[in-house]
């Protein structure tokens, strides 16, 4: 076994051959003990804590000079507009910007059944084959179905499919008028009559016939024309009407070939008027009666 006195000695003598330096730390005194090679260790710890130290500060310093040159970011987020949905409706619907007359048929021939009010919506059941009237249920009675004159309409809804309707038989125009006595007529030596007609129906009268019947002598007499003319009491035409339309007044009597040759005056009288929409008494007629004491 090799004594540590020994062991030492050629430990130094091998050091020394080899010409090492070791440098004796700052903190180790000469000639002192020989605890050199933990300080040599707690230097080496402590140049690498300052390393370290150095590098954190540079990364430190590198992430402000990031953040200083980075522009600032604002988040705006982007907003959509909402979609805007429009209902179809199921069926048909119709409204108009005029308030319009609901028909038993197509034009102002047919009856007036109801009246769609402005802005106010229909239900289309049909159309007729020009596509200019729609057939709808009234509003205020939807059991009534009636026909809507198209010129104020607007439609909403597919109506490709909807029926097509053929329109009723025109109706037969109401035929009326009023009739009054005016006065008496004179004309020479011959006497006759002036009334007045007003038409309050929807036919226009192109001609009529005065039968004049005088109950005292039992004579009668007739006059026809086809003109509606008007006179005065001499007897002499002021105003000739081709015909009478609706709302129109006229005054006619029985002159000419109508007059009496005697003076009627205080006789019981009665006067029978045909009118007709035709000239020639021919067309539709209805006639009226009236009685009266000149």
């Amino acid at each position: 076994m090799i004594r540590k006195g020994i062991l030492s000695t050629l430990i130094l003598i091998a050091l020394t051959a080899c010409n090492m330096n070791f440098a004796i730390p700052g903190n180790v005194s000469p000639g002192g003990p020989t605890t050199y090679p933990q300080a040599q260790i707690d230097l080496a710890v402590a140049q690498t804590y300052d390393a370290q130290t150095q590098d954190s500060q540079s990364v430190l310093q590198t992430r402000a000079a990031i953040a200083s040159n980075t522009p600032e970011f604002t988040f705006t987020p982007s907003l959509t507009s909402t979609p805007t949905f429009t209902l179809t409706p199921s069926v048909p619907m119709v409204s108009v910007n005029v308030e319009t007359n609901c028909r038993t048929g197509p034009g102002t021939a047919y009856d007036i059944l109801g009246v769609l009010p402005a802005g106010q919506s229909a239900e289309v059941v049909g159309r007729n084959s020009s596509g200019d009237t729609w057939i709808i249920k009234l509003p205020s009675n939807p059991a009534i179905i009636c026909w809507l004159w198209g010129q104020y309409a607007t439609t909403v809804g597919n109506t490709s499919g909807l029926t097509v309707y053929t329109p009723p038989p025109t109706p037969t125009a109401a035929a009326g008028f009023t009739l009054s006595y005016q006065e008496a007529v004179t004309c020479g030596a011959m006497f006759g009559f002036r009334f007045r007609l007003i038409n309050n129906g929807s036919e226009t009268w192109r001609s009529y016939k005065v039968d004049v019947t005088d109950s005292n002598t039992s004579v009668t007499k007739s006059y026809t024309s086809d003109d509606f003319l008007d006179a005065t009491s001499t007897c002499t035409a002021t105003t000739s009407l081709m015909d009478l339309t609706p709302g129109e007044t006229g005054f006619t009597g029985n002159w000419y070939g109508g007059l009496f040759a005697y003076n009627p005056a205080g006789h019981n009288l009665s006067a029978t008027f045909r009118l007709c929409s035709n000239d020639g008494m021919a067309g539709t007629c209805t006639s009226k009666s009236i009685s009266f004491t000149p």
